[in-house]
């Protein structure tokens, strides 16, 4: 009889076989998405295993966790084969309602579930929980900002020394030094001076507009002066009061007053600047009024320590491109004082 027909054990190892079928698929689906470790229909296998004693694993379906019958069912078929029967059935039932209960809260679930929300799910979930390529894709994302940012450091520091081995600056002797301060002797020099009012900042980005537009014969004939280091700034002083911010660049050592181009424009003044000497402190970063200010008391300490003399205003040198960045920039603060 039970190779003719199949018997209520096979009937019902079989509807569980379908209904484990269908929680694997599930539950691979649910996996794909959010890889949980333990999932439910696990935990309902274990339970399972507890229950139905001599449960060994088989290759498909939930029938891997039910006894094999040519190895426990007794020889006299009588009420312990019933009631082996009936704890299985029981067993069964059980099971198939917290399929169903599982099946149904797993759909509403999964039909309220977006691509973006399970995006941003997995982006919530401990890095252990996260699919392997996601984690790939962040350590790739991390390695090419960080290579993208060296190499423009790179870039910037390189250009940043041509530009300033090709730079002319103007000639001084070091007479004394003492640690970020000097005392240096400049010679004389021309500059090409115009005047701005506003903030520091501003001042100094309009001043540079102005005098390129000079040195690159924007507003004028004649042919182009080469750029030199560093462009200075200065208080500008009219009737005894501040009339805005003095923007200059210095000319080339082989110009004469009278040699240079004239200027396009009443903004820019050629001016000669005698020889002098001037205390100097010497600086990096990205140029602020408060990391000027920390510099600008150390100098004017330094004046007073060693009875120096100030002869005019703080006169603030720049030497690089405005690419450059903070920590590869040279600032300078310079104070004329008597000899």
């Amino acid at each position: 009889m039970f190779r003719d027909r199949p018997s209520t054990y096979d009937n019902l190892a079989n509807a569980l076989g379908a209904i484990s079928e269908r929680i694997g698929e599930l539950e691979g689906q649910v996996a794909e998405r959010l890889d949980p470790t333990p999932s439910a229909t696990d935990r309902a296998r274990r339970a399972i295993g507890r229950i139905i004693p001599g449960v060994t694993p088989e290759p498909t379906g939930l029938t891997r966790y039910l006894p094999h019958l040519s190895d426990y069912w007794p020889d006299d078929a009588g009420k312990r084969a019933r009631r082996q029967v009936r704890a299985l059935q029981d067993a069964g039932g059980d099971l198939a309602h917290g399929a169903e209960d599982y099946f149904d809260s797993a759909r509403r679930h999964l039909a309220g579930w977006s691509a973006p929300a399970l995006a941003s799910l997995r982006g919530r979930l401990p890095a252990r929980y996260q699919p392997e390529p996601i984690r790939r894709n962040r350590e790739l994302t991390a390695l090419l900002i960080a290579g993208g940012a060296i190499a423009a450091v790179g870039a910037a520091y390189y250009i940043t020394k041509k530009v300033n081995e090709h730079s002319e600056e103007p000639d001084y002797d070091v007479v004394r030094s003492d640690g970020p301060v000097e005392i240096r002797d400049y010679e004389g020099m021309i500059v090409a001076e115009t005047v701005k009012s506003g903030y520091h900042e501003k001042a100094r980005r309009m001043g540079f507009m102005t005098l390129a537009d000079y040195i690159f014969a924007k507003n004028r004939p004649g042919k182009k002066i080469k750029m030199t280091t560093p462009v200075l700034q200065q208080l500008a002083e009219g009737e005894g009061r501040s009339k805005g911010w003095a923007v200059r660049f210095v000319m080339p050592k082989k110009f004469t007053l009278a040699s240079l181009p004239e200027p396009g424009s009443s903004d820019v003044a050629l001016k000669d600047v005698p020889a002098r000497r001037v205390a100097a402190i010497r600086f990096s970063g990205n140029f602020t009024a408060t990391l000027a200010s920390k510099h600008l008391m150390t100098l004017y300490n330094y004046l007073a320590d060693n009875n120096l003399k100030q002869k005019g205003d703080p006169e603030y040198a720049f030497y690089n491109p405005p690419w450059t960045p903070g920590f590869l920039k040279r600032n300078e603060i310079l104070i004329e004082i008597e000899r």
